[in-house]
């Protein structure tokens, strides 16, 4: 489980992080209680716990990483079961070896309504063709890109309930934006009020197309069913028809 320092300090990683952090902020502002514990680092150890709304936080990774409190593998944590309140996941799936056992592991440690807090990358998108197409995979150290769907398919199954998901880091292809800027240059002075509004309008429309966007957010909430047993109905005795008459101690005349 390893993730690129490099490609994270350069202009794009830190864009990405700039704007993580927010969508991070605005999944934790609901999330309330005692632990809230991030397993996997992206970026530096503290970037996301600050955003904690739990009384208290704590960074596991399966790397001794400065800020990192506790160091075991991500599929056996060391983490009692139901005790944690929320999880946070900074694309840690898309880093660990086995996705599937890391999330019965955070099923595990949840409590009940615990909530679970998931950025991942788009494997639709213009970033998910350049990891398809990079021999180093794109972000570089990420083994795989995990579609919104099929997460949300693995978290039912795991008794999850998805409580909302977002896609973010919207961005066009380098060759459309090399179309649009040999556009605006060949504009006129007397379009430009016309196109700067038509511009806005399309950047409204293609950051609701999912297949433009980089990333996602998701939250779900842990599950509890709660078993009632049954009583059997046993057989009754027939109830007397008037009673027995209640003594008294008034003296008849």
């Amino acid at each position: 489980m390893t993730q690129n320092p490099g490609w994270l300090n350069s202009l794009a990683g830190r864009n990405l992080l700039g704007e993580e952090v927010r969508q991070v902020r605005r999944a934790l502002e609901g999330v309330f209680g005692d632990q809230l514990v991030q397993v996997g680092t992206w970026g530096e150890a503290g970037l996301f716990r600050r955003l904690a709304r739990t009384r208290r936080s704590a960074v596991f990774s399966p790397l001794p990483l400065p800020g990192v409190d506790a160091v075991c593998a991500t599929e056996s944590l060391a983490i009692a079961s139901d005790s944690v309140d929320a999880v946070l996941l900074p694309h840690t799936l898309e880093l660990t070896d086995d996705p599937h056992a890391l999330l019965r592991e955070v099923g595990r440690i949840l409590r009940a309504d615990g909530q679970l807090v998931v950025i991942g990358f788009n494997p639709w998108g213009w970033w998910g063709l350049r990891h398809a197409l990079s021999r180093q995979g794109f972000p570089p150290g990420s083994q795989r890109m995990i579609s919104e769907g099929r997460l949300c398919d693995w978290l039912r199954l795991l008794e999850f309930k998805v409580h909302c998901s977002a896609f973010y880091h919207f961005f066009l292809p380098p060759l459309l934006r090399g179309m649009a800027r040999r556009q605006g240059r060949a504009a006129s002075a007397e379009q430009a009020g016309r196109q700067a509004g038509r511009r806005g309008l399309q950047q409204s429309l293609f950051r609701r197309v999912p297949v433009l966007a980089g990333c996602y957010v998701l939250v779900a909430r842990k599950q509890t069913f709660v078993v009632t047993p049954i009583r059997l109905a046993w057989r009754r005795r027939p109830a007397l028809v008037g009673g027995l008459v209640n003594p008294t101690t008034r003296n008849s005349t």
